[in-house]
This record gives structure tokens, sequence and C-alpha cells, in this order.
């Protein structure tokens, strides 16, 4: 793991992910690290879509407001595309949504143990 530790908080292209953001944000300034904001847009032209285009503006705005960066990767595998960004920037904590597709547990298994996963509801 990278000596320089944060908060990762994992977001996709909904309103409802500002929650992790504030949660990220919390969770950051309880352990006097940075938070880092992340989306993983698996191919998709993100911009294509008007209401996609102001939910990424929105998520932009609240990192910056959180004084996070955010960044955004374009791969398939989601799990993988987490767990290296995560390892990159030396994340000592992951704070993903609920989900149904196990991404969750993937990410987790290709992680060092220590790395705290927190789900927001």
């Amino acid at each position: 793991m990278s000596e320089h530790t944060c908060v990762l908080a994992c977001v996709t292209v909904q309103k409802d992910c500002a929650r992790l953001i504030r949660a990220g944000s919390a969770l950051a300034k309880e352990n006097g690290v940075p938070l880092r904001v992340l989306h993983v847009s698996q191919g998709k032209n993100l911009l294509g879509s008007p209401d996609t285009a102001a939910v990424l503006n929105e998520l932009f705005s609240l990192a910056h407001e959180a004084e996070a960066e955010m960044n955004i990767v374009n791969e398939q595998d989601v799990a993988s595309a987490i767990a290296r960004y995560a390892e990159e920037c030396g994340a000592s904590a992951l704070v993903l949504g609920p989900d149904r597709s196990g991404t969750a547990g993937r990410v987790k298994r290709l992680l060092p143990e220590e790395t705290r996963i927190v789900v927001v509801e």
C-alpha cells in the first residue's frame, strides 16, 4: 500500500451518490486523510445524456466542496478498476453504495485485508 493514505468514495452517475461523497468526507476528516472520489464508466458515453452530464457535474461540485479529487476511469471490470485505483492512491477505506451485483465483495477480495469497506445505504 502507498504511504499516502486516503479514503476513496466510489460513485455511480446517480444523484443519490452525493451521500457517498458526504460519508467519505466525514470518514476522511475523522481519520485526518484526504478524500478521493472515483467513478468507473465501463466505456459508456458519459456526456451523451443531459441527465448524466448534470449528475456528473453535481458530483464534481460536491467533490470540490469536500476538497476531494474526483476521477473517472473507463474500464469494463469495475471491481478491478476500483481495486487498482485504491491501491494506487493508498486507500485505507472505501465508501461504496449497496449493490446487488456483488462488486463490493469482489473489490474486497482484490484489496489488502486491512482495507476497510464501508457500505452506505
